[in-house]
């Protein structure tokens, strides 16, 4: 399908829809419960499982073998774990979500676009044709999502096998897994407000893009969080947000930092920077 090219009488610029804090919650929640009802489940039936075969520390009858019963009983739980939290059940949590963030965006775009030119927003809708385009962003989230699981997974194992071979005792491998399970599920959670926020702004390029509109113009949140801003918390961040306040760039590229390194607002992690975009003057 063709694109659809918009013109204003003079350049016109509108600012980009905010990432919807309210789906970055409920993505963030829904990701960290996840990550605490395995590690709830696992630690049950994984760690606890060793309780009844072994005394303080993994010795006596566990020397030489204790290694093939962790992995034993850690191979069945995550494949129990794997059934429960299947890809499908991934696929249909992210789809929910990620379709409301998706219906706002939507809305909040071409309200603007016509607020601003004047262009029907029901008639843009109507035509977008960009469907598959959001399919596609939506099933990357969902890998991303599936990626965690299986990751999280796989680290309750790696780590509980190291503190039996360093000879901890279960009082030990219990405190440093639940002090594991804690980062895990800061780092769901932080990760998965990044994936709406990204998700966000690639769907507010893909349909400036499609209505012909290439050029913005990267604007931050102007506060002292804001990445490299002197006066901030953050001064000596790179790549420098604060030095990228009011530049102009290409969609289809990104803003070229000083580092080198090719940024679109919002999509770096935990960024909070959005845009204009520029209509262009139709001539």
């Amino acid at each position: 399908m063709a694109k659809k090219q918009i013109k204003a009488p003079e350049p016109t610029k509108i600012k980009s829809p905010s990432s919807p804090k309210s789906e970055e919650r409920q993505y963030a929640e829904a990701m960290e419960s996840m990550v605490a009802l395995m590690s709830k489940l696992w630690r049950s039936q994984v760690i606890n499982g060793l309780q009844a075969k072994t005394i303080n520390k993994f010795e006596d009858a566990q020397v030489g073998n204790f290694a093939s019963i962790l992995l034993s009983l850690s191979k069945k739980t995550n494949r129990d774990l794997i059934n429960r939290f299947d890809d499908d059940r991934i696929d249909k949590a992210t789809k929910e979500i990620l379709g409301k963030v998706n219906k706002r965006n939507q809305g909040d775009f071409y309200s603007k676009i016509e607020q601003s030119i004047g262009i029907n927003q029901k008639q843009l809708v109507a035509e977008e044709g960009l469907k598959p385009r959001t399919n596609a962003l939506m099933l990357e989230t969902s890998q991303w999502a599936k990626k965690l699981r299986d990751e999280t997974l796989e680290q309750f194992t790696a780590n509980t096998l190291r503190g039996m071979s360093l000879g901890l005792s279960l009082e030990e491998i219990l405190a440093d897994f639940d002090d594991m399970v804690e980062t895990r599920k800061g780092h769901a959670k932080f990760v998965a407000r990044n994936q709406i926020q990204n998700f966000n702004s690639i769907l507010t390029k893909t349909r400036a893009q499609n209505l012909s509109i290439e050029k913005a113009i990267w604007r931050t949140s102007e506060d002292e969080r804001v990445r490299g801003n002197p006066a901030g918390r953050y001064p000596n961040a790179k790549p420098n947000h604060f030095w990228a306040n009011g530049r102009e760039f290409d969609l289809s590229k990104g803003l070229q930092f000083p580092n080198g390194q090719w940024l679109l607002p919002g999509v770096a992690y935990l960024c909070r920077c959005d845009y204009e975009l520029i209509i262009p003057e139709d001539d």
